[in-house]
């Protein structure tokens, strides 16, 4: 198959081969708009620049690492969106799983050192700064998606309204307890979500209970509805954090005990599984836009290798309340 040219690319778009060229680079002279349908007809005829002519004229290797830690539904979105990004500016993205703790610094310089990237992309929801300063002695231009970084460019969610709205919704406004359903892990590491739930709830948390699950699994749902339902304190809204699995298993066996959803017992999860909307009845949950974090992390990445000097960026994505049935 022949290559796609460029102009092809401006012909699709309705620009001028300059203002695609700026388009596709992140270079000023276009505007957003023009920038965004330029992009949009490259994904759609599979532009890539030659990548030996990118490398003469940019003195750039045209690859990026994209390095990602969490569940698959997590960091599937994530190099969904940041991929797709990549390749409509005319990059390629090397992919490896976050190494164990131990290995992290080791396998971060041998990285660094042998693969000849222009920057780097890391999906680290959980992790800290500490164990990334080889990049930053470095200087390798790195994007941190899913938490704040001090150190580099960083894009998170922000899912605290989100989590507000769907409390304020299974509280009744206030007027009832809300059971939390957490991961030991979630517990451990003092996630924020909880003291969220806590705060919101303070006036009612002593009849409002947290239950622990090893896993977010809907074996682990089962349990803990079996734990919620036969409580003496009368528990009639239920949020689980530790995800939409567990969630899953509640309703399963809140309808084993002809328990109502959301009569008797009102359920809610986390994450927007896509067989949240397939359960019955359709569970009550909160979206995490992993795809559109990729692609924001790709965006900063482009940004700051056009870029080098600009100040470091901090950019933020809102999670969203889905309401459905069970809740």
């Amino acid at each position: 198959m022949a290559r796609v040219r460029l102009s092809e690319v401006a012909l699709r778009a309705g620009v001028t081969t300059g203002a695609a060229s700026l388009a596709l680079n992140g270079k000023p002279g276009v505007s957003t708009e023009t920038r965004e349908r330029v992009r949009l007809a490259a994904r759609e005829l599979g532009y890539a620049p030659h990548q030996g002519a990118r490398s003469l004229s940019q003195g750039r290797s045209g690859l990026w690492g994209a390095i990602y830690d969490g569940e698959p539904e997590i960091w599937q979105g994530w190099l969904t969106g940041a991929i797709a990004h990549a390749n409509a500016s005319g990059s390629r993205v090397m992919v490896q799983k976050m190494p164990p703790r131990d290995r992290k610094l080791e396998t971060l310089r041998q990285m660094v050192a042998e693969a000849r990237l222009d920057g780097l992309l890391i999906l680290d929801p959980n992790g800290d700064d500490t164990l990334l300063k080889p990049l930053w002695d470095s200087k390798i231009p790195t994007v941190i998606a899913g938490r704040r970084s001090h150190w580099f460019d960083c894009v998170e969610i922000h899912d605290r309204l989100a989590m507000e709205q769907l409390l304020e919704q299974l509280s009744l406004d206030g007027k009832r307890p809300v059971a939390l359903v957490a991961t030991r892990n979630q517990v451990q590491r003092e996630d924020p979500r909880i003291h969220v739930w806590h705060t919101l709830g303070q006036s009612l948390n002593e009849v409002s209970p947290l239950v622990t699950v090893p896993e977010d699994s809907p074996d682990a749902g089962v349990w803990a509805a079996g734990q919620i339902l036969k409580s003496s304190e009368r528990v009639s809204a239920v949020l689980c954090l530790a995800g939409d699995r567990t969630a899953w298993g509640m309703l399963r066996e809140a309808k084993l005990r002809q328990a109502s959803v959301p009569g008797d017992i009102a359920i809610a999860g986390w994450g927007d599984l896509e067989s949240s909307s397939w359960v019955d009845p359709e569970l009550t949950t909160i979206h995490l836009p992993w795809e559109d974090l990729g692609t924001r992390s790709a965006w900063c990445l482009q940004s700051r290798l056009n870029s080098p000097e600009s100040p470091r960026v901090h950019r933020t994505l809102d999670a969203q309340l889905i309401t459905r049935r069970s809740a």
